[in-house]
């Protein structure tokens, strides 16, 4: 890539060049006004920031000393060229003008950005290793600081080594531990107290076969720590050593997230909220709507900064009864073996376990994805309590009891993010037929990959032709069905639970002709009050086997028409022409 025009450089020596040229920016005083402008590039800066951000105690000179400084850099930021200076005054201050690509800490925050973002290890370990070529030593170097500098100056060589802990994190989990041990015997030479440093470098070593180096690293850091400060190692690097005492093998975090699913498209928003400030986000929505491939997404994107655990268990919460949803205690018990607590020391009671969960967690920084959860009384036992750990739950209903839990309602993907799912499926270009079939599947993408696997698997078929079978409505599910074999029995298994009376409205709406239906309506079909109606219709809200549209308007989602109107012999005749008539007084009475 072609190198810009000009340059300004604040992760080291604060410098500025123009087509390669060092220009001429006078003492640390000067360099420290240039380097606080930097700091908010295109920004104005009042003189009072600037005054803080050169002088410690600002003396009687200082004001004026700043304005010859501001002269001064004002022509050498003249780039020849361009039209005037870089360095532009106005009512609230100053300001320079960067360009993308000018200035290093916009390269540094936007590879840093795109390295937590990437989907892939391998992505993440080139845009860190991007961001950190960037540095020429500590940052704002060569310069005179007051406190703002000071401070800001700390801050980014803080932010330097966060970068530098992830990188080395996730070349270890990639298997580069033998590369790993002569930078980390530097880093931890350079900083004999870092306990980060020590748990990374121990690993490396045990994964290469050198246990007996691995302790010998523990004793070194132990004993510096005793001499400098009286204490010992903190709870996670003596934990490590334990284990490295009593086990010839490396202890390995546990793995168990399903690979990321493929191909992924869409949700980018959703994407964001997971893996943004919460530590528990419950993802609800209907069945095939793509919760678990989110989350399962998102925890992979967290995995970098979680290193110590990426735990995946199936609550069963929606499963067919006879597969009852995973007691709390049960699920306890298999995430304290995943994380080597010997099963002799798991207590019996589901309290008990839950303290020992909590404690167990404290220390770590683990993600958990607890998919398919039928209550919050099931999850609630499983939260960490303190700490770094994340925790992804899915479950088809809202679970609105989970204390500070962030809710998230997964809804079908929209049109244009569905055309991509289906295109990447089938293998087949977009076609103008694409939208129709999507849609057809009601943009869910369950549906979606099943009607693009019917289309890979039948190369001779054109995307015209899947249309025409999928808009018959009596044989939509079969032939759905036939590519994934799960979405009639998942439908089945949200229909079995629900109550009685959840179930016979459900049937009775297959009933009603319209996109919408009302409480009123519905009613009429079941014969009972407007607010009983009203109460069941949100309780198939909840279940995710209705959208509500508006507040009393609702509709059923076509795979759930499709199912329900597949059920009409679940009726006898007189009681099926009853519902209709009842239905068609109701409308009668409106009209008149």
């Amino acid at each position: 890539m072609e190198s810009p025009a000009v340059e300004f450089r604040v992760l080291g020596p604060v410098d500025a060049r123009a087509a390669g040229r060092r220009l001429p920016l006078g003492g640390p005083r000067q360099r420290a006004v240039l380097g606080a402008l930097l700091l908010h590039a295109n920004a104005e800066l009042g003189v009072r920031a600037l005054l803080r951000s050169v002088w410690a105690d600002t003396p009687d000179s200082a004001r004026s000393n700043l304005r010859t400084y501001l002269t001064r850099l004002r022509r050498a930021l003249h780039v020849p060229g361009e039209p005037e200076s870089r360095l532009r005054a106005s009512a609230a201050g100053y300001a320079v003008t960067v360009l993308p690509g000018e200035l290093d800490l916009a390269d540094f925050t936007a590879a840093t950005a795109a390295a937590e973002s990437a989907a892939e290890p391998e992505t993440a370990v080139a845009h860190w290793s991007r961001a950190l070529a960037l540095w020429r030593g500590a940052a704002l170097a060569g310069i005179s600081c007051g406190p703002l500098l000071a401070a800001e100056s700390t801050r980014l060589d803080a932010r330097r080594e966060f970068v530098r802990e992830r990188l080395l994190r996730t070349r270890l989990r990639l298997g580069e531990h033998a590369e790993l041990v002569p930078e980390l015997r530097a880093l931890l030479a350079r900083d004999p107290l870092a306990e980060d440093w020590t748990m990374l470098l121990m690993q490396a070593l045990h994964r290469c076969g050198r246990r007996a180096e691995a302790l010998e690293v523990y004793r070194g850091t132990r004993a510096a720590l005793v001499e400098a400060s009286g204490i010992e190692p903190g709870p996670r690097l003596r934990e490590l050593h334990a284990c490295l005492l009593t086990d010839t093998r490396a202890p390995a975090a546990p793995a168990q997230l399903p690979a990321p699913p493929t191909p992924f498209t869409g949700r980018a928003r959703e994407l964001a909220e997971i893996t943004g400030e919460h530590r528990v986000v419950v993802v609800d929505g209907m069945l095939g709507v793509g919760k678990t491939a989110l989350v399962v997404h998102a925890a992979h994107r967290l995995a970098a900064d979680h290193p110590e655990g990426l735990l995946f268990l199936d609550l069963h919460g929606s499963a067919p009864a006879a597969t009852p949803p995973l007691p709390a205690g049960e699920a306890l018990a298999r995430m304290l073996c995943a994380l080597d607590v010997p099963p002799a020391v798991i207590p019996d009671d589901t309290g008990a376990r839950a303290a020992l969960w909590r404690s167990t967690v404290a220390g770590r920084r683990v993600v958990v994805v607890l998919d398919d959860a039928h209550s919050a009384e099931q999850v609630e036992p499983l939260l960490p309590g303190a700490g770094e750990s994340r925790v992804l739950v899915t479950s088809r209903r809202r679970l609105p009891r989970l204390g500070q839990a962030h809710p998230l309602s997964l809804d079908v993907l929209p049109p244009a993010d569905a055309a991509a799912l289906f295109s990447a499926v089938s293998g087949r270009a977009a076609d103008p037929m694409t939208a129709t079939a999507v849609d057809l599947c009601g943009g869910l993408p369950l549906a979606v990959r099943a009607a693009a696997d019917r289309l890979r698997d039948r190369p001779s078929w054109t995307v015209e032709h899947l249309v025409g079978r999928l808009a018959d409505e009596r044989g939509l599910l079969a032939e759905l069905d036939s590519a994934t074999p799960t979405i009639v029995p998942a439908l089945a298994a949200s229909q079995a639970a629900l109550r009685e009376d959840q179930r016979r409205m459900l049937d009775l709406l297959g009933l009603h002709l319209g996109p919408e239906v009302r409480a009123e309506s519905a009613a009429a079909l079941a014969e009972v009050s407007v607010p009983a109606a009203d109460r069941l219709l949100e309780d198939l809200v909840d279940a995710r086997l209705l959208r509500q549209t508006a507040p009393g308007r609702y509709r059923l989602h076509s795979l759930v028409r499709a199912y329900v109107r597949g059920r009409v012999a679940v009726f006898d005749r007189p009681a099926l022409r009853r519902a209709l008539h009842r239905l068609l007084d109701h409308y009668l009475a409106r009209a008149g």
